[in-house]
């Protein structure tokens, strides 16, 4: 039978299922977590990074730029707008440019300045790729974070880590995990930050603790390399 343009569509013929209780409790309806996607945890359960919230959001990276990367095109993926303030602009101009066509999406500068507020549906991530983990936090507005990479770890750029929201480590010598653990406030920093697998992070905020396994995917190890090679 042909439709008529305009006219309703006939309904399902099949009349509703119905079950009892006990059938209903044991059905379990399973849901991704919302936040860019870190990798497994120790036992195996997926960790999201909540980066983009309602309210501002600073985040301090003690980790080689290339995580800062990883998170940045993760970002991407899942529709925000990325900003990258830096002095070394040549590695991360060829990753977004081969990240995306849009030019507006990805934009590397020498002096970001204060961003405007990012949308629910467009988020905005400006990465610092600065050395201080305490210099000039908070220029984001609603739905936006602010990641400050610092790739080394001494007394005179992280005493101001206790006032970000969330602190991410990678590959911390011990010496260095202890001088973040202080800072933190952590027990036992060593133990806590380093002696670590290469690929594994760590997120400290919130007095919380969580350790994330990060893989670069094909596409994402691809656009490191370009960036390596661009920073020489």
């Amino acid at each position: 039978m042909n439709a008529v343009p305009g006219s309703a569509v006939a309904g399902s013929a099949l009349p509703p299922a119905r079950t009892d209780p006990a059938t209903l409790d044991v059905l379990e309806v399973a849901a991704g977590g919302g936040g860019v996607l870190l990798g497994p945890d120790l036992a195996g359960e997926p960790v999201h990074l909540d980066l983009f919230r309602p309210e501002p959001l600073a985040v301090v990276l003690v980790a080689p730029v290339g995580l800062a990367l990883v998170l940045a095109l993760r970002s991407l993926a899942v529709g925000a707008e990325v900003v990258v303030e830096t002095s070394r602009p040549a590695g991360w101009s060829a990753a977004g440019s081969l990240a995306t066509s849009r030019s507006s999406s990805f934009v590397v500068t020498e002096r970001a300045g204060t961003q405007p507020a990012g949308t629910l549906p467009v988020p905005r991530l400006l990465v610092v790729d600065g050395e201080s983990g305490a210099a000039d936090a908070h220029r984001v507005g609603a739905w936006s974070a602010q990641v400050t990479v610092a790739e080394t770890a001494g007394r005179w750029n992280t005493a101001g880590l206790g006032s970000a929201d969330l602190v991410v480590v990678q590959g911390l010598p011990l010496s260095q995990a202890a001088v973040v653990g202080r800072a933190l406030g952590l027990a036992d920093g060593e133990a806590v930050l380093g002696g670590r697998a290469d690929d594994v992070v760590t997120l400290v905020g919130r007095g919380e603790v969580r350790h994330a396994q990060v893989r670069p995917t094909s596409v994402e190890r691809w656009l490191l390399g370009a960036a390596a090679e661009r920073r020489g």
